[in-house]
């Protein structure tokens, strides 16, 4: 199975991207995800419109299976732990 958190940030300082970029890395490893950070260059072609930082996004054998704007932990958390 392939698991992956997809974490995109902010083209500006962001504090909540900053957090994330802390906690997710021990997150990933514990659940088996690999992690990806990606920075939003303001595309507007965009599959994934993004409003707010960081969107973060997990795959699961290629197909998104959960897409939460913002940063808390504990809520990525209960959705990390169900794959």
């Amino acid at each position: 199975m392939s698991k992956q958190l997809i974490m995109i940030t902010a083209p500006f300082n962001c504090g909540y991207c900053d957090t994330a970029r802390k906690d997710l890395p021990p997150i990933c490893e514990k659940h088996g995800f690999e992690l990806i950070e990606m920075q939003n260059e303001n595309n507007k072609d965009e599959d994934i419109p993004v409003n707010l930082y960081p969107t973060i996004l997990i795959r699961v054998n290629e197909e998104i299976k959960f897409t939460v704007k913002g940063y808390n932990k504990n809520n990525l958390l209960k959705e990390v732990k169900k794959y």
